[in-house]
């Protein structure tokens, strides 16, 4: 499992911007990685394209704890055509949708892009 620490925004004083100090402490109880994927899986399938598949997800720490899932464009035949840059976002919590996830007309347009930039290049 990854783990996605959040960088805090602040001000460096003199001197100090060459190190950072980290400490960090959890205790949560999240819906498990596997079963993020297994709903970011259907999802995709019911939503956006049976060739879209769920990536590993990222445990992202920051004011809420959210599992970040990038999205795979795949075939059957030639297997990961492409990693996506979108990623679906999942309160790690309550295992719901993250408001600013892409929408299932975003994901389709980013892919019809993809299409089209591996049809010129070929």
């Amino acid at each position: 499992m990854t783990v996605v620490l959040a960088s805090a925004q602040r001000t460096p004083t003199e001197g100090d911007d060459a190190f950072t100090e980290v400490i960090v402490h959890v205790n949560a109880r999240v819906v498990s990685a596997v079963r993020v994927r297994r709903k970011v899986n259907g999802w995709l399938a019911m939503e956006a394209g049976d060739r879209l598949l769920a990536g590993e997800p990222e445990l992202m720490l920051g004011e809420r704890l959210i599992w970040r899932v990038p999205i795979r464009w795949t075939s059957p035949t030639q297997g990961v055509l492409s990693r996506m840059e979108l990623a679906i976002l999942i309160d790690a919590t309550s295992g719901d949708f993250v408001l600013g996830s892409p929408t299932s007309q975003e994901i389709e347009e980013h892919v019809a892009n993809l299409a089209r930039s591996l049809r010129s290049a070929a």
